[in-house]
């Protein structure tokens, strides 16, 4: 199981990135059931925060159209949806013990806590210094050369 990071989600939505085909690509094979994908609202609200950011998007979307894309998301039966459990947060603090994390990083520490409550251990992420330091991930940069599907 693969969480998809924001930033792969805003990848496949953004023709004009460099990097919308592979992206593309990646949520295609999820929806397929090629890679077994996963999401959780902590995701989508960041990918909402971008899409609907005309600073961060070229072609932003109005908050009901970035809606319907959460929605897609949420209701495709392709990807599993992870939410934080009543252990979350315990890991969460346990985290904070072993790094000393700042700032925006709590939001990392969070993602990183739901996704092992759900047994989640591979992200797929741009971001990958982002979670280096959990060693109990598998940090995947999919956007590089290597990983690009043939032409």
């Amino acid at each position: 199981m693969i969480l998809f990071d924001a930033n792969i989600l805003v990848y496949a939505h953004a023709k004009d990135s460099p990097f919308h085909e592979i992206a593309r690509h990646l949520r295609d094979q999820a929806v397929q059931g090629v890679i077994q994908a996963c999401v959780s609202p902590q995701v989508l609200c960041e990918f909402f925060s971008v899409i609907t950011d005309d600073r961060l998007a070229k072609h932003a979307l109005t908050p009901a159209e970035a809606a319907k894309e959460l929605e897609t998301y949420w209701h495709a039966s392709q990807f599993r949806k992870i939410l934080p459990g009543e252990t979350t947060m315990a890991r969460l603090l346990r985290l904070l013990e072993q790094f000393p994390l700042k700032r925006g990083k709590i939001f990392d520490a969070f993602l990183v806590a739901t996704m092992l409550d759900n047994g989640v251990r591979t992200i797929y992420t741009q971001n990958v210094k982002d979670f280096e330091r959990y060693q109990e991930l598998q940090v995947i940069n999919p956007l590089t050369v290597a990983a690009r599907p043939p032409s």
